[in-house]
């Protein structure tokens, strides 16, 4: 019979770990949303991004659940990204002034 779980665990991603170590002690995605007051796909989607916001990381490492688990705690800006400034088509100097 095939298992979901890699046979090697060493192999696994970050997640894969987060969900067995949930099972091993039986958390859940909905206990863990009731102890920080949001919704059981809030705390799904903070987990399985690469980065969460500092003050849940602290909230979610305080239950105790281990910080390696954990994506790495960072506040990000919310709001639009800053564009990065397109170089010039043409440079100013090869283009010629007609007068």
């Amino acid at each position: 019979m095939h298992s979901p779980i890699a046979a090697n665990l060493t192999e696994l991603s970050r997640q894969e770990k987060l969900r067995l170590w949930m099972t091993r002690n039986r958390w859940t995605y909905a206990r863990l949303a009731r102890a920080l007051d949001i919704t059981s796909n809030a705390i799904a989607k903070l987990c399985n991004q690469p980065t969460m916001p500092v003050r849940r990381h602290a909230q979610i490492v305080a239950l105790g659940v281990p910080a390696e688990l954990l994506p790495q705690p960072l506040d990000v800006k919310p709001g639009p990204k800053p564009r990065r400034l397109a170089e010039p088509a043409i440079p100013a100097a090869s283009v010629a002034t007609t007068a």
